[in-house]
């Protein structure tokens, strides 16, 4: 009787390309970002420490400082991390945004939300710590002109025909401003009620201001 065939050996997986150096150290750049974000929510500015980040990153502190020599570099990248990740979640906030009637209600409805998520908190905890910190400051205030250019241009394009859109964008920047004080001045109070009371008048409030701005519109056309 003949010997039964030999069964094929299994196809070999192919093998996975290597990352790249440079793909590794964006990797590395990230974890430890998003670490520090983590680590401003947690304790704030002020208890935030490279060897605090790093643990949390899961990266030698060698690894953190090759990256980010001193604590204050560490703080830049993280101003500068912040910017870009907010600025991506607004646009794509707005990017949910459709014409009609409803445009602006939905508008304020979707900043308030945006502004209760950690990117937007972090940031404002480095907005208060800032004021004692003019090196924090000058970082800050140069990524916020950007992160608000950047929402001021998708805004424009969502602008109602009642509304030009430097009003429009008027009102968007006016109604992040305003929630930015809103939210630090209830901060202590921030477990209770308080918050969205206080959103419920200033939502009234920007209602009125942009209704006010489309009534001038019409009345000048």
């Amino acid at each position: 009787m003949s010997a039964a065939p030999h069964a094929s050996p299994p196809a070999a997986r192919p093998a996975r390309p290597r990352r790249t150096q440079e793909q590794r150290s964006a990797e590395t750049q990230a974890k430890v970002m998003d670490a520090a974000i983590e680590c401003l929510l947690e304790v704030g500015y002020g208890e935030t420490t490279t060897q605090m980040v790093a643990k949390r990153a899961g990266v030698t502190r060698g690894a953190l400082l090759h990256h980010y020599p001193s604590r204050e570099d560490l703080v830049a990248g993280a101003v500068r991390y912040l910017a870009v990740k907010r600025t991506e979640e607004a646009l794509r906030t707005f990017a949910r945004l459709t014409q009609g009637e409803s445009l602006i209600p939905d508008a304020l409805d979707l900043l308030w939300a945006l502004y209760q998520g950690p990117l937007f908190t972090a940031a404002i905890e480095l907005l208060v710590a800032s004021r004692t910190d003019p090196a924090l400051a000058r970082q800050v205030e140069a990524v916020e002109e950007v992160v608000v250019s950047s929402i001021k241009a998708a805004g424009s394009a969502m602008a109602l025909s009642g509304i030009s859109a430097e009003s429009f964008n008027e009102l968007v920047v006016t109604a992040m401003d305003a929630i930015t004080g809103l939210l630090i001045r209830c901060y202590p109070a921030r477990d209770s009620d308080r918050p969205e009371r206080a959103w419920a008048r200033l939502r009234t409030h920007l209602l009125v201001l942009a209704h006010a701005q489309v009534g001038r519109a019409a009345h000048a056309g």
